[in-house]
């Protein structure tokens, strides 16, 4: 596994982890965030919504099918080669 720091802001940190059969891509959101992901070829565009505010995170992905879910403020990515 490598570990790979790929975003760091105020209101978001994500992570890369490489393995040898893929990439999962990990971001923290917020527990209290409502938030959609849409994945867009080589791009993953992620919405939050927390009270008044909207932000919004793209993230590039590498090449291979890529799925995309959050669970309890998490933002997921698998990517398999």
């Amino acid at each position: 596994m490598t570990l790979k720091h790929i975003e760091e802001r105020d209101d978001v940190f994500a992570r890369r982890y490489e393995y040898d059969d893929g990439e999962i891509l990990a971001a923290d959101l917020g527990v209290g965030s409502e938030a959609s992901v849409d994945v867009l070829g080589e791009e993953a565009i992620v919405v939050v919504e927390d009270g008044d505010e909207t932000r919004q995170l793209e993230l590039q992905l590498p090449e291979g099918e890529a799925e995309a879910f959050i669970t309890n403020g998490v933002l997921s990515i698998e990517v398999g080669q």
